[in-house]
C-alpha cells in the first residue's frame, strides 16, 4: 500500500485552461507595439485550443481594422496566430477570431502578444483570450 498522493488526472471541461493578455487600446500610434506575455515557463507542453480578441469597449465604424495583433513563442513571432486585424463596429464583449498556425508550446517555452496600433483617433479597447490545454 502506497502512502503518496495519486497523480491528478483532468478530464472533460478540467482539461481547458484560459490565459488572458493585459487590455490593448487600438490607437496607441501608427505602427506602435505594445508587447504582453500570455504564459512563461509552463512545465509541460501547452496545446492552443482557440484564441479571440474580446473587446472591452466598442470600436467606430472604420479604422479599427488598420490595427492588428499576433501570437507567438518569441516576442513579435507569428507562428501561433499570424498578423489578424482588429474589426470596425463592434461591440463591448463580441470577439474576432483567429486561425491558428501552430498548436502546440513546448514546456519551458513563452507565448508573446502583440499589438499593432494606428495613429487615428479610434474608440476601442481588448484583450485576448487564450483556451489551452496543459499536456503530460
Amino acid at each position: 500500500m502506497s502512502s503518496g498522493k495519486s497523480p491528478y488526472i483532468a478530464r472533460g471541461n478540467q482539461r481547458y485552461v484560459t490565459f488572458r493578455s493585459k487590455t490593448f487600446n487600438i490607437d496607441n500610434g501608427s505602427g506602435s507595439t505594445d508587447d504582453d506575455v500570455i504564459f512563461a515557463n509552463q512545465p509541460s507542453d501547452v496545446e492552443v485550443i482557440s484564441v479571440q480578441a474580446v473587446y472591452v469597449e466598442a470600436t467606430d465604424t472604420a479604422g479599427a481594422a488598420g490595427a492588428n495583433f499576433k501570437l507567438g513563442k518569441t516576442a513579435g513571432g507569428t507562428d501561433v496566430v499570424g498578423q489578424t486585424a482588429l474589426q470596425a463596429s463592434k461591440a463591448v464583449g463580441s470577439t474576432t477570431t483567429t486561425t491558428l498556425a501552430s498548436t502546440r508550446v513546448p514546456a519551458g517555452s513563452s507565448l508573446f502578444a502583440r499589438h499593432t496600433g494606428i495613429a487615428a483617433t479610434e474608440a476601442g479597447q481588448y484583450f485576448l483570450q487564450v483556451v489551452a490545454m496543459l499536456r503530460p
